[in-house]
């Protein structure tokens, strides 16, 4: 029940006492509405005067800079972000993001709203949110709270990245009041890159082979008694999966690839064997760096024939079924998780294993047969710095190539000692 109500301000504003003589504050914000009320913490009726008074100038400068006052609940408050970047999925231009991009940055913000609550109004926010935070009465932050859910170092970086970008947006549009959110200074710190994921995704030689023993014995077989639409899919995804592991491109750019962008060189002949490259033109749209490039891999022969014996086009998406239509990634996951089922691979291990793992092998095994980092990284978009740091750790055997490595000088000339037996330093 309100006590002892008195008008300030010529009326634009109430003070009064709640039943334990507390002063609060009350105002209407015409503009939504609604009426503003906040406890002003004191028994002090002089004391609770001047900072009414001040609460009150606070509320009307917020209102003439067209702040809200009233804000929506987080889930709410973040649509405009979304839908901002939604409108940026292939428009064709330096802005676009793929559809990809899209989802990832939806399951960036539904961690972030769990770790906030559904029903906490943005404008309840502190700056520091990210770094100080009561969740269930106690006080936590935002790495430790998706740490303890088993995200990675670089997927929390990832998120916390999203979550700057959606609060600098909301900003900018009026949404909110926070000019700046106070970051956690270990993700400054944190690598990039989780290695040990990498290590765990990446196909072993066996592996693959086993991988494509399955794919192109077993999961195309006559006896499946499939349809021809079922058979059509399954040659579909097994020739993607064997033109990913040649070419290490990565899912997006491959779903995007055009039979336009393609074309084939021949070396060798004579006395040598016959090779067949695949040369392969990459639009920067269609990049995760949006940058463009030209290279060659091997993998030829998928393309030809799934060009010859089974797409019923011949422009347009080659990884399709129509060559109009560009197929999503839940199609491949889909028939991935298919294969490894019916392959030999360890049941334990063929859980770690994903289709992006194809383009861990290829970057690998070009790395382990000497090949260097930048010509690597040149092929598959990317930095070799990147492929330094994410791929030379991952394999003893180069490791150990590199600490047996020994040389003899014979007539001035630098040779390499394969025999360790020759000489010892």
């Amino acid at each position: 029940m309100a006590l002892n109500e008195t008008d300030i301000l010529g009326g634009k504003a109430i003070i009064f006492q709640n039943d334990f003589d507390i002063w609060q504050f009350r105002t209407w914000v015409s503009e939504e509405k609604q009426y503003v009320r906040k406890s002003l913490r004191t028994k002090d009726k002089h004391q609770a005067t001047n900072d009414a008074e001040d609460m009150y100038f606070q509320i009307i400068s917020r209102v003439r800079n067209n702040e809200k006052i009233f804000g929506k609940k987080i889930e709410e408050a973040i649509t405009p972000f979304l839908k901002h970047k939604e409108k940026q999925v292939g428009v064709g231009n330096e802005i676009t993001i793929v559809i990809g991009r899209y989802k990832t940055i939806e399951a960036h913000l539904r961690h972030f709203v769990r770790y906030i609550g559904a029903n906490t109004k943005i404008t309840d926010l502190s700056s520091n949110f990210l770094t100080s935070y009561y969740r269930d009465g106690e006080l936590t932050d935002y790495v430790s709270y998706r740490s303890n859910l088993d995200a990675s170092p670089s997927t929390i970086k990832n998120e916390i990245s999203t979550i700057g970008s959606c609060f600098s947006f909301l900003y900018d549009e009026g949404h909110h009041s926070l000019r700046k959110i106070k970051f956690p200074l270990t993700t400054k710190k944190s690598n990039d890159i989780d290695v040990e994921l990498v290590k765990r995704q990446t196909f072993t030689r066996d592996e693959y082979k086993q991988f494509t023993t399955a794919l192109s014995k077993s999961y195309i077989a006559k006896y499946n008694k499939l349809t021809t639409s079922e058979m059509f899919d399954r040659q579909l995804a097994r020739h993607y999966f064997l033109f990913a592991a040649n070419s290490g491109m990565r899912s997006g750019e491959l779903r995007k690839l055009k039979w336009e962008d393609v074309e084939y060189r021949k070396l060798g002949g004579g006395n040598q064997q016959e090779e067949r490259l695949a040369q392969i033109s990459v639009p920067k749209l269609n990049t995760k760096v949006r940058k463009g490039r030209v290279f060659y891999c091997m993998g030829a022969i998928y393309l030809e024939r799934w060009g010859k014996d089974f797409a019923k086009h011949k422009t347009g998406y080659i990884f399709s079924r129509d060559g109009m239509k560009e197929l999503n990634n839940s199609f491949f996951n889909k028939h991935f998780r298919n294969i490894m089922k019916i392959s030999k691979i360890n049941k334990e291990r063929a859980k770690a294993l994903v289709p992006y793992s194809l383009r861990h092998f290829c970057i690998t095994q070009r790395v382990m047969s000497g090949c260097s980092f930048g010509d690597v990284a040149l092929m598959c978009g990317t930095s070799s710095k990147q492929v330094e740091n994410t791929y030379f750790h991952l394999n003893e055997a180069m490791m150990m190539r590199t600490a047996l490595a020994r040389y003899k000088i014979i007539d001035g000339v630098n040779v390499p000692i394969t025999n360790l037996l020759d000489e010892t330093i």
